[in-house]
């Protein structure tokens, strides 16, 4: 089996590979100073599974370069698309309000989430920092879910930040699943279009939706 080191080809030569992939958005590689890689950041559709991006992106380097890529070094964020039609079955949270309140060096974010039918709320403070503030409206968002599942796991925002994608800003968030049988990174990204407070919810949520049903069943 080939090793997972870039050789001749530009980064953007091999990236480019990964997006002519199904439902592939975007696509950045991070390498070592050998040309090893180290991590293949992936912005997707939420059309098809991650599982089956991942395993396309495996093939095609194998099959187009002979580079065997550690399937643990690719992450993938979907984007979530509102007008797709979900199974009625899934339960999927419904932003309904989120507030932001400055006051001296403290704010505080309350994210408001419809699930099932039921009104969740989460609240979280710190201190008033630019990059805090997206922070604090992730984990007021998954302090909401941690209600809903009720114990089922715990959620934590470990990063959130404003990137661009296609010419557009776009936030993503990155969110730490623990249970009982260990710990699991989940990604979610969200096109920022007017407010960024509903851009940071959305985010975390599309990082966690996909695995609502499971933790559900659990």
């Amino acid at each position: 089996m080939g090793s997972d080191r870039l050789i001749g080809a530009k980064h953007s030569d091999y990236e480019d590979i990964i997006r002519q992939i199904k439902d592939v958005i975007s696509a950045r590689i991070v390498t070592d100073e050998t040309g090893e890689i180290t991590e293949v950041h992936v912005l997707a559709g939420s059309s098809r599974s991650p599982k089956q991006v991942v395993r396309d992106i495996e093939s095609a380097f194998m099959a187009q370069f002979g580079i065997a890529v550690d399937h643990k070094k690719i992450s993938v964020a979907q984007m979530q698309d509102e007008d797709e039609p979900r199974p009625t079955s899934e339960v999927r949270p419904k932003l309904v309000s989120v507030t932001v309140l400055s006051g001296g060096r403290t704010t505080e974010a309350r994210v408001q989430l419809e699930i099932a039918g039921e009104i969740y709320e989460g609240t979280a403070s710190g201190p008033s920092t630019s990059n805090n503030k997206l922070r604090l409206i992730s984990h007021a968002a998954v302090l909401a879910l941690e209600s809903f599942l009720k114990g089922t796991c715990n959620l934590v925002t470990e990063d959130i930040t404003v990137i661009t994608l296609a010419r557009r800003q776009a936030i993503a968030a990155s969110i730490s699943l623990v249970t009982n049988i260990g710990e699991e990174r989940l990604i979610g990204a969200a096109f920022l279009n007017h407010d960024e407070r509903e851009a940071a919810v959305k985010a975390t949520l599309a990082a966690v939706n996909r695995r609502m049903a499971l933790l559900l069943s659990e």
